[in-house]
């Protein structure tokens, strides 16, 4: 019999349960992986505004008490973005049918990328509002973000959802909830999956963190505008392209027809889902703003 190196924890979805002016509220872990991140970017970003030597002539581009401000548009981007591009990208024919469910939040469902354009559809109105350098504020959102992703992923693999691709037990675990405890081939009895979510979890959140600790402390990254976002663009990118190899696509796109669950498919088997899709733009936007962020600064020398 193989050994299992990893044991899927089976963690309760409900962090904890309150009574409050006789109503019984379930406190889900999703929920507090959201107040965690953003309570820590409100952090981060408040820490980095007060280090004014860090910025471009050492000027910061808003001041300690303009944090709160921003992290109240950031709230709103992510949450009414957040929700509306998983109901636009991915389940459109639903939520057309039932729009009054477009605004049930606690019945789940909220995509990165949209809730990326929500914040980033903030922080512009934001910034015009301010009469800011909106490349710097990106850079500030950009640097104050991967702990919400790593909270954010955690929370998936504790509602063992968005779970990996079927793998050998070594590199994999056995989900107990949820599809992804059944396997596309129903002889492989257990199904051992890759945890996508903590691949994720790691790269997104601790990787990139690391990274933006190094461009911004040690490379003085902050002092070319648009450096850190451009970076947060292109490295993200990269590890959710990546990743999305391992990941199981939704189960809404896979059909007889087309049973990797690809939004384009070049060839027979090979394709893309709608995560990768959605993310080339981010890698190949970011990279080319980084490129000219470069040069600019190279010029300006």
């Amino acid at each position: 019999m193989e050994k299992k190196i990893f044991q899927y924890p089976n963690i309760n979805e409900t962090a904890f349960s309150i009574n409050l002016l006789g109503l019984h509220l379930n406190v889900q872990w999703y929920g507090l992986s959201y107040i965690a991140g953003i309570l820590l970017a409100w952090f981060f970003m408040a820490k980095l505004v007060q280090n004014k030597d860090l910025w471009l002539s050492c000027k910061s581009i808003i001041e300690r008490s303009e944090v709160d401000d921003l992290i109240t548009y950031m709230i709103f981007g992510i949450i009414v973005g957040g929700r509306l591009g998983y109901c636009l990208l991915y389940t459109p024919g639903y939520y057309f049918d039932n729009p009054i469910k477009i605004i049930f939040i606690w019945e789940g469902g909220m995509s990165f990328h949209g809730g990326f354009f929500g914040v980033l559809i903030s922080g512009i109105l934001f910034g015009v509002r301010k009469k800011l350098s909106l490349l710097s504020l990106g850079d500030l959102i950009a640097f104050a973000s991967p702990p919400g992703l790593f909270f954010g992923r955690i929370a998936n693999f504790i509602n063992g959802e968005l779970w990996g691709k079927p793998t050998t037990p070594t590199f994999g675990i056995q989900f107990t909830k949820g599809n992804g405890q059944f396997c596309p081939n129903p002889n492989e009895i257990p199904c051992f999956r890759h945890p996508s979510q903590l691949y994720e979890a790691f790269f997104e959140g601790i990787v990139l963190m690391t990274i933006f600790y190094y461009l911004v402390f040690v490379s003085k990254a902050l002092k070319k505008p648009g450096f850190i976002f451009g970076s947060f663009l292109l490295g993200y990118g990269v590890i959710r392209f990546s990743i999305e190899f391992l990941r199981e696509p939704d189960a809404f796109f896979i059909t007889n027809e087309n049973p990797y669950g690809y939004v384009v498919e070049f060839f027979p088997g090979i394709g893309m889902s709608m995560g990768q899709l959605l993310t080339v733009p981010m890698f190949v936007f970011g990279l080319l703003m980084i490129i000219l962020v470069s040069k600019r600064n190279l010029d300006a020398n």
